[in-house]
């Protein structure tokens, strides 16, 4: 599985100028992705859109449910803010390890493989 980030969903679903193009190009390249529930909320707020789990769906992303244990795997990630913690964790208790994500703090962490 390959896990994509907010930042590359979002990119694409409001076709940004500079980065809207290179997100479609990865989404539309790589099979079997997925992403956290979160991703889902922040989308939401960000974008105001009520069908994001269908249009996720459509696009072929699995959503990952956020859970407690995420939650304190996250807790104990130094390395990175706790939203890109959550992602980190929610990653790495799915045994996944890469990522799709224009955000280079991803780079701090070492078993993970950054794409954008």
């Amino acid at each position: 599985m390959i896990y994509v980030d907010v930042d590359v969903l979002y990119y694409y679903l409001t076709a940004h100028p500079e980065f809207g193009e290179k997100a479609k190009k990865y989404l539309e390249e790589f099979d079997n992705l997925c992403t956290s529930a979160l991703t889902v909320w922040i989308l939401h707020v960000l974008t105001r859109l009520r069908n994001l789990p269908e249009i996720l769906g459509e696009i072929g992303i699995n959503i990952i449910p956020l859970t407690s244990d995420v939650l304190s795997f996250a807790m104990n990630v130094e390395k990175l803010d706790f939203e890109d913690a959550i992602h980190y964790a929610t990653m790495k208790l799915n045994r996944i390890n890469k990522i799709i994500s224009n955000d280079s703090d991803f780079d701090k962490v070492v078993d993970v493989e950054r794409i954008f």
